[in-house]
C-alpha cells in the first residue's frame, strides 16, 4: 500500500499461485499428465489427475509410480512430463484467468509488493508468465526448484514472504487448488480461493476468507 494511504487493506503483500490463479492452464496440466502416464502404461483417474492440482510432479510420480522410482529415474521421468508440458505451453493458445492483468496493475500502482509460489518447475513457470507479458512485472518467483517439500507444505509461501520481507501471516494468498490452500493456510496467511480447477463446495471446506470466479468478482476488501 502506498505511504499515507488510509485505505486498511486486510494484508501487506501478495502472493500467487500460478497455474489456475494466473494463467488458465488447468486443462492444459489434466492433459499433459494424461498423454505422460498413457505413454508409461498407466491410466490415471479423473480424481488423481484433480489431484495434480498444486501438487509438484515428482510427488505426483511417486504416487502413481510408487516408491520403487530410483531417484534418477525419477528425475528422468519428471523431466520428461515438463518437457511435454513445455512444449504444449510454447505453442497452444494460453489466457490469463480474467482481471489477474488489472489487479497486478492496481497492486503495483497501490505500492503493494507481490510474488509467484508455485509447484512449476522453472521454465514452465517462466514461459507462464511470459506467454502473458507479465514476467518482467515479477520479481520474486519462487517454484519448485527453490523447495524441499511441496504443497501442502507452507515452505513455498515462506520463502515467497521472506523475499519480500514480509511477514506470512500479513499476506494474503491467492489459490485455486485443495494443497495450494493449505500451504496457504499452514504458512499463516489468509486466503483467496479461485474456482478455476475446483467445485465450490470443495474449497469451501477448506475455510478460505474468500472465495471468488475470478479477479473480477473480488470482494471490496481485497480490492484495491
Amino acid at each position: 500500500m502506498k505511504p499515507g494511504s488510509s485505505r486498511p487493506y486486510p494484508f501487506e503483500a501478495v502472493l500467487f499461485d500460478l497455474d489456475g490463479v494466473i494463467i488458465d492452464t488447468t486443462d492444459m496440466h489434466y492433459r499433459a499428465w494424461d498423454t505422460f502416464a498413457r505413454s508409461h502404461g498407466y491410466i490415471p483417474s479423473q480424481t488423481e489427475l484433480l489431484a495434480t492440482n498444486g501438487r509438484r510432479a515428482d510427488e505426483t510420480l511417486r504416487a502413481w509410480f510408487g516408491e520403487r522410482l530410483g531417484e534418477s529415474e525419477l528425475a528422468a521421468l519428471v523431466h520428461e512430463r515438463e518437457m511435454l508440458f513445455n512444449r504444449k505451453l510454447a505453442i497452444e493458445p494460453v489466457s490469463a484467468i480474467p482481471g489477474v492483468h488489472e489487479f497486478i496493475s492496481a497492486l503495483r500502482r497501490a505500492g503493494v509488493p507481490y510474488a509467484v509460489g508455485t509447484s512449476a518447475v522453472p521454465m514452465n513457470a517462466e514461459l507462464a508468465l511470459s506467454r502473458l507479458g507479465l514476467r518482467e512485472l515479477f520479481d520474486v518467483l519462487v517454484t519448485a526448484a527453490d523447495v524441499t517439500r511441496g504443497k501442502p507444505d507452507p515452505e513455498v509461501y515462506l520463502k515467497a514472504a521472506a523475499a519480500l520481507g514480509v511477514p506470512p501471516t500479513a499476506c494474503v494468498v491467492f489459490e485455486d487448488s485443495v494443497l495450494g490452500l493449505r500451504a496457504a493456510r499452514a504458512a499463516g496467511a489468509k486466503c483467496v480461493a479461485l474456482t478455476t480447477s475446483f467445485p465450490r463446495d470443495v474449497l469451501l471446506r477448506e475455510e478460505p476468507e474468500w472465495l471468488v470466479e475470478d479477479f473480477r468478482s473480488m470482494p471490496v476488501s481485497v480490492s484495491l
